[in-house]
């Protein structure tokens, strides 16, 4: 991968030096560590210099590799692919935090916020963020789950997510003993698929994570709730939510346990299912709000994105509102109503 020059605005504007710098720490630091490599891109070289910076990766679409061919709602075999990738690196990281402490704290004190670090200034983007829950409520009470769901849940939520960026940046903070080393921005995006059985050419067979830019250390969930938010419809999650989530977590306890040599039913209470699913219970409304401002260019993408700096705050905040169609409604509606279910579940107040 090589960034090529740019202005100081866009350097500064954008956090170059930390997003480089957490992709370095990733590729320098952390995979070394996990003794995975062959899990990842090959790294080969980097360097930086003020308002420059180069990185060479390999190129692992001659290796098969290549993203997947849809953009959102992924299907069930690409799903189940993805969250055992996930659930293996989670499993590894908590190894390290469980018998390498030391390093384990060095690597964790690299990193740097490098989305909600600063104070977002876009204003247009801040209305986004702010129109799209308004969406998605307003979606909620005129679809099949408005009778499922208490209005005193919804109004809740409404609260909560009147201010999707400070909302965020709390959620973001490390919170023991589940925090660990996440990906930051763990979705379609930023996952390859290997398609390497000639009998079924069309049909997936691994996983790899790629773009390290927005390691944090924080909730696992983060990373999973980005994914589930993001990359998979409801159709899916309907169906298939707890094969989903178990296999997921039989991953991560697997990883964990293959490497600290211990039994699974010796581990602490707070590697379980039922812990890790009261995790993703809080957790899930961090991956809709990213959602309810990203979905939008995904299901009905623009021709010329940069044509929003055209638009007057007015055209901006219509535009959130009706991009994606009533399609993307379902799918806003769904994950309020799926939202409703697990804090049902488990007597909880969104929080």
């Amino acid at each position: 991968m090589i960034t090529p020059q740019c202005t100081e605005e866009m350097y500064i504007g954008c956090q170059f030096d930390t997003l480089f710098e957490n992709e370095m720490t990733a590729y320098t630091d952390i995979i070394p560590a996990l003794g995975k490599a062959d899990h990842y891109p090959k790294y080969f070289y980097s360097h930086r210099k003020p308002f420059e910076a180069v990185m060479v990766l390999s190129d692992y679409s001659t290796e098969g590799w290549r993203m997947a061919p849809m953009v959102v709602n992924l299907p069930l075999d690409y799903c189940l692919l993805a969250v055992r990738e996930l659930g293996r690196f989670h499993g590894e990281c908590y190894a390290l935090k469980e018998q390498q402490r030391d390093s384990f704290e060095s690597m964790i004190s690299k990193f740097k916020e490098a989305r909600y670090g600063n104070d977002m200034g876009d204003m247009k983007w801040v209305e986004i963020m702010k129109t799209g829950p308004v969406r998605a409520l307003k979606a909620t009470r005129e679809s099949i789950f408005n009778e499922s769901i208490p209005d005193e849940f919804l109004q809740k939520l409404a609260k909560l997510a009147a201010d999707p960026w400070e909302y965020s940046k709390k959620c973001v903070i490390p919170e023991e003993p589940l925090a660990v080393i996440c990906h930051g921005d763990y979705l379609r995006n930023n996952i390859a698929f290997k398609f390497a059985d000639e009998k079924a050419p069309g049909k997936p067979t691994h996983a790899m994570m790629f773009d390290f830019q927005t390691l944090r250390y924080a909730s696992p969930m983060i990373d999973f709730a980005t994914f589930m938010a993001n990359s998979t419809g409801y159709d899916v999650r309907q169906k298939h939510f707890e094969t989903i989530f178990r296999t997921y977590h039989d991953e991560l306890v697997q990883t964990l346990c293959s490497i600290i040599k211990a039994n699974p039913d010796d581990l602490p209470q707070h590697y379980s299912y039922e812990s890790f699913l009261r995790e993703f219970t809080r957790y899930y409304m961090y991956g809709f709000l990213i959602a309810t401002s990203f979905l939008m260019i995904l299901h009905e993408p623009m021709e010329n994105i940069f044509e929003m700096e055209q638009w007057t705050i007015e055209e901006t905040v219509k535009d959130a509102m009706t991009r994606g169609g009533a399609r993307l409604d379902r799918e806003f509606a769904a994950m309020v109503y799926e939202m409703y279910k697990l804090h049902q579940r488990f007597g909880m107040d969104p929080m």
